[in-house]
């Protein structure tokens, strides 16, 4: 059977199962927040930092996002009552049916007995169901109505961001390379002057892949000399060193190495190129637009905070 799916926000799951062992851990004016709350916020948080850490370090890292977790949950609790004081309820129930009607549709459910049938199924109950997308409707037009609605980006804005980061939108240069391994398996003097044979018999015109199979010491030898492509940036010093200024189908001087000489040849060349602002413009966008969200979230909540009344219990400062 095909599984239901709905979205919603990880601070609007539902409840935990029943037999847990509970306790209030904050009250945030008539509200509260329970140990079984957090837990099921934790649960998914829990299993990724145990496969990272282990020890001391799994559970700093534990009771941070503990602390963190419950601060999300007191946050979401302190928009949802201004949302409330606010009544933006008045007309929500009409923006619930519309999305469960939504959500019917995309899952092929032909009536309300299905979609009950299907909310069972993930251990919910359609009242739980509209209850959790009320709050999530009204919580989100009253975060549009006093921060989203106060950020503007202006176009100088973007294009100033854009000539200031655009390293950040250049693709770096590529490079493939064939080469020639020369080893001094019969002295220094022998490898150099088969090198300089080799160069010369190159520049006249000889097929670099036919005499890499045939003297090549390299491990690509038989398949013409071919080593691959690098980005610019990451070749090794040396090797960027002999490459410099060879156009493509250009060979390299031999080059002295460890265990003899060297000849590449560059096979292609991909110079930088620079993203035009026409195709990086969104994503400009939303890294501003969070830059400028994030102060006006947290002035926001702040303010919430400083009118309600938190109480955090022992166990969890």
């Amino acid at each position: 059977m095909k599984k239901f799916s709905v979205i919603l926000p990880l601070l609007l799951l539902p409840l935990a199962e029943s037999g847990t062992v509970d306790r209030i851990l904050a009250k945030v004016n008539e509200e509260i927040i329970t140990l079984s709350e957090l837990n099921r916020h934790m649960e998914p948080v829990r299993r990724e930092l145990r496969s990272k850490h282990s020890g001391p370090e799994l559970e700093r890292a534990l009771e941070k996002a503990e602390k963190g977790t419950l601060d999300a949950l007191i946050e979401e609790k302190l928009i949802y009552q201004k949302a409330v004081e606010l009544e933006y309820e008045a007309n929500a129930d009409d923006k619930v049916d519309d999305y469960i009607q939504r959500i019917m549709k995309e899952n092929n459910l032909k009536d309300t007995d299905e979609l009950e049938e299907a909310l069972a199924r993930e251990g919910q109950s359609l009242r739980e169901y509209r209850e959790l997308l009320l709050r999530q409707i009204i919580t989100g037009e009253l975060v549009n109505d006093f921060i989203n609605s106060r950020i503007s980006l202006l176009t100088p804005e973007i294009e100033k961001y854009y000539k200031n980061h655009l390293a950040d939108y250049t693709t770096p240069e590529e490079v493939t390379l064939s080469e020639i391994l020369i080893t001094d398996s019969g002295g220094s003097a022998a490898a150099e002057t088969r090198a300089e044979d080799l160069y010369r018999r190159l520049r006249q015109g000889e097929p670099f892949a036919a005499l890499a199979s045939q003297y090549s010491k390299g491990p690509t030898a038989d398949k013409g000399g071919g080593i691959g492509t690098y980005l610019g940036a990451k070749l090794n010093p040396d090797t960027a060193k002999a490459i410099a200024g060879l156009a493509e189908g250009e060979v390299s001087r031999p080059s002295k190495l460890e265990e003899g000489y060297v000849i590449y040849r560059v096979d292609a060349r991909r110079a930088p190129v620079v993203l035009p602002l026409e195709e990086v413009k969104e994503e400009i966008k939303n890294k501003l637009y969070q830059q400028k969200r994030s102060p006006e979230y947290d002035r926001f909540i702040a303010q919430l905070r400083e009118e309600a009344y938190i109480q955090i219990f022992p166990e969890m400062e």
